[in-house]
C-alpha cells in the first residue's frame, strides 16, 4: 500500500473508492462524501450503460441506457437553468462506485485508490441473501440469476456443478482488471492502492484516513445485515468449507490485505 509514501491533498487530489459489492461500502462512502465535501456526480453514463446492458432488462439495454442518459441530461439542464451547481465526477475530491480498479471516470486530479475487502464466505452468504430478495440481479456474482431462488445449500451445489456460471474470486476481479487473478490483485494492493482493509478493521481504516487527511470523520452509520441472512456461525462447518473453496483467490487476497494493513 502507498499509505506511508504519499498523502492526498483533498483540495487538489481525488480519493477513489473501489466499492466491492457487499463489503459495507455504502456506509463508508456516505461518510467520506460528507467529510471531503464531495457529491455523487449527476452524470453517470459510464456506469449506467453497464447496468442497462445486463440483467432482466438486457433486451431493452440500449433503450434503457438512452433513457437513463436523457434523464440525467434533463436534470443537469434544469439545475443549470435554475442556477444550481452541477456535480461532475472529475471535479470531486472523492468518487465511489461499484467498478473495476482503473475504470473510474477521467479526472485531472491526482488519484489515490482505496477499498475494503471481506471474508469471501461471509460475503458469499450475504450476496445470496441480498439477491434472493431482488428482481434486478444484474450486479450479482452468479451469472445464472435464477439460481438465487434456491436455498443457500442448493445454491452452493448448483455452482459446484456448473462453476462457469459463477464469477469466482469476485474481489480479485475488481482489483485485477476483471480477471480472477489473485497474484495481480495482490500486486494492485501493494502498488496501486493507497489504503485497503478488511471489514472488521473499518473503524481503524477510517482512523487512518482521518489521520492522513487531517479531517475528522463521522461515525459509520449503523448497517443492518440482510434480513433473513444466516451468519457463518449458524451454518454447518462443512457448508462453510464448500463456500470457501469456491473463492480461494479472494481468501488469499483478504489475508494479504489484513497483513499489510496491520503492518502500517
Amino acid at each position: 500500500m502507498l499509505y506511508r509514501k504519499v498523502t492526498p491533498n483533498p483540495e487538489t487530489d481525488q480519493i477513489v473508492f473501489v466499492h466491492i459489492r457487499k463489503t459495507a461500502g455504502t456506509a463508508l462512502a456516505s461518510v467520506l462524501f460528507e467529510a471531503l465535501g464531495a457529491h455523487p456526480p449527476h452524470r453517470t453514463h459510464w456506469g449506467s450503460a453497464e447496468r442497462a446492458e445486463t440483467g432482466v432488462l438486457a433486451i431493452h439495454g440500449p433503450l434503457r441506457r438512452a433513457a437513463i442518459n436523457l434523464g440525467e441530461d434533463l436534470a443537469i439542464l434544469a439545475r443549470r437553468a435554475t442556477g444550481r451547481p452541477v456535480h461532475l465526477a472529475e471535479d470531486q475530491a472523492f468518487f465511489a462506485a461499484h467498478m473495476i480498479l482503473g475504470t473510474e471516470p477521467p479526472s485531472p486530479r491526482p488519484k489515490h485508490y482505496i477499498t475494503v475487502v471481506r471474508d469471501p464466505a461471509d460475503r458469499f452468504v450475504s450476496d445470496h441473501a441480498f439477491m434472493a430478495k431482488k428482481r434486478d440481479r444484474a450486479r450479482s456474482d452468479c451469472l445464472d440469476h435464477a439460481l438465487y431462488d434456491l436455498p443457500l445449500e442448493d445454491f452452493v451445489a448448483a455452482i459446484e456443478k456448473a462453476p462457469e456460471k459463477y464469477q469466482r474470486d469476485y474481489q480479485c476481479r475488481q482489483l485485477a482488471g476483471g480477471r480472477p487473478d489473485a497474484d495481480a490483485a495482490r500486486r494492485a494492493v501493494d502498488e496501486k492502492l493507497w489504503l485497503a482493509a478488511p471489514v472488521p478493521e473499518l473503524p481503524a481504516f477510517m482512523d487512518r484516513i482521518a489521520e492522513a487527511l487531517g479531517r475528522p470523520l463521522s461515525p459509520l452509520p449503523v448497517t443492518r445485515a440482510t434480513k433473513g441472512r444466516a451468519g457463518l456461525a449458524d451454518l454447518p462447518e462443512a457448508l462453510v468449507a464448500r463456500i470457501r473453496a469456491l473463492n480461494p483467490g479472494d481468501a488469499a487476497l483478504v489475508r494479504h490485505v489484513t497483513e499489510e494493513f496491520h503492518a502500517l
